[in-house]
């Protein structure tokens, strides 16, 4: 209710101070509607709601990693250089599964050129097929024109 007091409060006193321009005492003849004056109060106010909030959540993230720094500080030993031994190790296993991609790859690569290989020879060889097997017929047709001439 308070908000909403301050907001008419603030759009009447811009509403009354709306016509006069300057100290010549030039007045203007545009109206602004009350709504739209209000409207844009509210929005002010709620940008500036949303600024105090995000001042407050930088404030909590300060307060949070400062209370980290401090944690760190005393942290074990031991447990950091386990954490760092097993970085080491994971590290390793990931240049290893690298390595073994980089195999793989290649063995894609000679696959391929295997496959485009066993392609080409299959379409020489479906070609082969092709002229045997109109050889054959011609033969075949050679055969009963000589039995038809010589019977």
């Amino acid at each position: 209710m308070k908000k909403q007091f301050k907001t008419a409060l603030v759009a009447l006193s811009l509403v009354a101070t709306m016509g006069t321009l300057n100290a010549s005492e030039t007045y203007c003849t545009d109206t602004v509607p009350l709504a739209e004056v209000i409207g844009a109060t509210n929005s002010l106010n709620d940008s500036a709601d949303f600024s105090a909030s995000l001042v407050t959540s930088s404030q909590s993230l300060l307060t949070l990693s400062l209370s980290l720094l401090e944690a760190g500080s005393s942290a074990n030993t031991e447990y950091v250089e386990a954490m760092l031994a097993l970085s080491d190790d994971i590290g390793e296993m990931a240049d290893r599964i690298l390595e073994m991609a980089d195999k793989i790859l290649e063995m894609a690569d000679k696959i391929g050129d295997m496959s485009d290989r066993i392609v080409e020879t299959q379409r020489i060889q479906s070609k082969n097929v092709a002229l045997t097997q109109s050889n054959l017929l011609k033969a075949q047709r050679n055969f009963l024109l000589f039995l038809r001439l010589y019977k």
